[in-house]
């Protein structure tokens, strides 16, 4: 039985380089349709209204500006969260794989790699897998536990768990092992494992990657929502004064 195609949405800020992306994509059509091609985060939005993908591809550089197609990603996973995000990117520096996660990728690729592995890495995220090498995990993984020392799990993800469970997701994104984690809260290893399961099925994640970029997201979300206050806040002073 043929798997059905996975419907793509192309944006890269040449319009050259976006055409021949969809005349490759087009050669293995048996796998992919590309339904649309834009080279503005404006054109994104339409035409993920109009189409619905299954995959966008973003160059994190379009016609906006050299970040634009990371800048758009929380606008797209709030919007439209069935599309997955695949960010391309021409220098995978550290800094910009951390930001793609962090703003809402569900994986990041590199221009320099060939086009099957392009292809695959669509697959993968299309079906709800997270795409990056083991070098650009370890900047993802590392970026968060230096942020995430000695913080307060997001009450969003706090909701969901026991205090136990909660405990457990807190050195498990610090980088610690199931063994270390059970020595330092003096419990079984197995006992670890199961907690950690738990949490992966009530969050919605498969392993622990998962799980600190859902922890990154919940950052980024609390981040918008204070920023959103104080703008308000700010608002109703500058009423206030007049």
């Amino acid at each position: 039985m043929m798997r059905p195609q996975i419907s793509i949405l192309i944006s890269e800020p040449e319009k050259m380089y976006g055409d021949l992306l969809v005349k490759a994509f087009y050669s293995v059509r048996n796998r992919f349709r590309v339904v649309a091609s834009t080279c503005a985060t404006s054109e994104i939005l339409a035409a993920l209204h109009e189409n619905r993908p299954d995959v966008a591809i973003i160059s994190s550089k379009l016609q906006d500006g050299p970040q634009a197609g990371i800048r758009i990603l929380p606008v797209m996973r709030k919007a439209y969260p069935s599309t997955r995000r695949l960010i391309t990117l021409g220098s995978p520096e550290p800094e910009l794989v951390v930001e793609s996660f962090r703003y809402g990728a569900d994986g990041v690729f590199s221009k320099n790699d060939p086009f099957e592995l392009l292809c695959k890495s669509v697959e993968v995220i299309s079906q709800g897998q997270i795409w990056a090498n083991v070098q650009q995990l370890r900047h993802v993984l590392d970026a968060f536990v230096k942020s995430s020392k000695n913080a307060s799990i997001h009450p969003t993800v706090e909701k969901q768990i026991t205090k136990r469970e909660a405990a457990v997701v807190r050195l498990a994104v610090e980088g610690l092992s199931n063994r270390e984690i059970a020595k330092q809260l003096v419990l079984s290893e197995h006992t670890v494992k199961n907690y950690m399961f738990r949490v992966f099925e009530k969050l919605g994640v498969s392993n622990r990657v998962e799980l600190v970029l859902s922890c990154l997201r919940q950052e980024e979300d609390a981040r918008e929502e204070l920023a959103g206050v104080e703008k308000i806040a700010l608002m109703r002073q500058a009423a206030v004064g007049r």
